[in-house]
């Protein structure tokens, strides 16, 4: 049986790490849409690394940390500055 929950504040993506270097979007929360501007038809298959989020004051230490721990399989917090779809940038609390 699956439950569905329906936390506050959970807006996330999943990733396939079976497509290595890629990691495509599989899923993408109803608030991740919301948060970010974009359609779900519009994330789907990007890069769970959420490149399409970063923007002039995204760290390149943040960058170059989430792509790691994609490719070497471990847990990563951050809390990294994101970009809307509109421009308007966030400052997230990421876990990979």
């Amino acid at each position: 049986m699956l439950r569905v929950l329906k936390p506050t504040n959970s807006n996330f993506v999943l990733g396939n790490a079976q497509v290595p270097s890629l990691y495509p979007i599989v899923y993408c929360s109803d608030g991740f849409c919301e948060l970010t501007g974009y359609a779900r038809a519009q994330i789907m298959q990007k890069c769970c690394a959420c490149k399409f989020l970063f923007g002039p004051e995204t760290l390149d230490e943040n960058k170059l940390a989430i792509e790691q721990a994609l490719e070497n399989k471990t847990e990563l917090k951050r809390e990294v500055m994101f970009y809307k779809k509109n421009g308007q940038c966030f400052l997230s609390s990421s876990i990979v």
